[in-house]
């Protein structure tokens, strides 16, 4: 009897991320290929590595700083949020963010942020000049009032990737919810999955939980900022100076967590699930102009996606700095979740970009042989 999809799948992941550490793209990483059989979704989880060259290996459950993952979760909060009548995605978001001085980004909605389209930088070393204890709510407000008056050199309606943008929507999604956005996040999202336990905002957690983070998670860079490897805590400077929670940045997830968000997406995009209206899903991936990203996620964007050749065209997901990314193929009905540590010790390690595509057309070689 030869060889099953399954056993192929996993056999092909852990070859493939075993090679990555070997190539030195990463010191470890965790994958889980989830894909739908029958009536139910099969999961194949693989891991490679240890967690640094001095560390214990990576488990299956190892959490890893999702980093710009974190933009997905945050924008199907608000997706949830306005199919209950809660949040309109329409309107100006300094509707909301009455406190930003001079407004946001030219009168810029909701909608404009999430889909990087409102005229704000990408980035900006805000963490550097803020001139309050990091963390502290001066610091948050300092920090929000100087997103937005970042903008770009293109202008609204171009699409600009844009963290700051992001940072501005987690905040008005968090007022127009009535908490904090990690509890956003967790009531929309990650508790109606069954992930809160899986997929988190480091920066939220009470003091035990974080210092037994510290001991588990995946560590990334030398921070010259903080002056040490960081380890259980954000490595975007910008969202720790912000508290660890922010629109762009924060979470924490293991393979297996985020797979389960991803599969959810296809239930919906299937008309299996009413997490969330499948129209609504459509008008997040529908297609707008001048670029790839679309509200919350990126598309495949030709042959040289980080996505890999093979995926279908309609192909989502996202990817984030730290060496994590998932992609959703409606197509196939497969989902595949990569997450790793590239930037530790540095990021100027650069092989990710390689090894992404190489992966994921690997995984679904292994996975259309049937």
């Amino acid at each position: 009897m030869g060889e099953g999809r399954h056993a192929r799948v996993l056999r092909e992941s852990t070859r493939l991320l075993a090679a990555g550490v070997s190539g030195r793209v990463f010191p470890g990483a965790a994958s889980c290929v989830a894909y739908r059989e029958g009536d139910d979704w099969t999961f194949a989880p693989a891991v490679a590595g240890k967690l640094a060259p001095d560390l214990e290996a990576v488990a299956v459950d190892t959490p890893f700083d999702l980093a710009s993952l974190t933009k997905s979760f945050v924008a199907v909060t608000a997706l949830r949020l306005s199919e209950a009548g809660e949040l309109d995605l329409e309107a100006p978001a300094q509707d909301v963010l009455t406190d930003i001085r001079g407004g946001v980004a030219d009168g810029a909605s909701l909608e404009a942020l999430l889909t990087h389209r409102s005229g704000l930088a990408p980035w900006g070393g805000l963490y550097l000049d803020v001139p309050h204890d990091p963390g502290s709510p001066a610091a948050r407000r300092w920090i929000l009032n100087e997103a937005a008056r970042r903008t770009s050199d293109e202008g609204p309606g171009a699409c600009v990737y844009s963290d700051l943008g992001y940072m501005l929507a987690g905040e008005a999604i968090a007022r127009r919810a009535g908490t904090s956005l990690d509890e956003a996040v967790a009531e929309r999202v990650t508790e109606p999955l069954g992930i809160a336990d899986r997929v988190y905002f480091a920066g939220a957690l009470p003091s035990d939980r974080r210092a037994a983070l510290a001991r588990a998670a995946a560590p990334t860079e030398r921070c010259e900022w903080r002056g040490r490897i960081v380890r259980g805590e954000v490595h975007d400077e910008n969202c720790a100076a912000l508290g660890g929670v922010s629109g762009h940045a924060g979470m924490f997830g293991s393979a297996r967590g985020v797979a389960r968000f991803a599969v959810e997406l296809l239930d919906v995009c299937a008309e299996r699930s009413s997490f969330l209206a499948p129209e609504t899903l459509m008008h997040a991936l529908e297609e707008r102009p001048g670029g790839s990203y679309r509200l919350g996620f990126d598309v495949k964007s030709g042959p040289e996606s980080a996505a890999g050749k093979r995926t279908s065209e309609g192909t989502f997901g996202h990817l984030g700095f730290t060496g994590t990314s998932f992609w959703c193929d409606p197509e196939r009905e497969v989902a595949i979740v990569l997450l790793t540590n590239r930037v530790h010790p540095s990021r100027a390690n650069e092989k990710i970009r390689g090894f992404r595509p190489a992966f994921h057309d690997g995984v679904l070689a292994a996975w259309d042989r049937g």
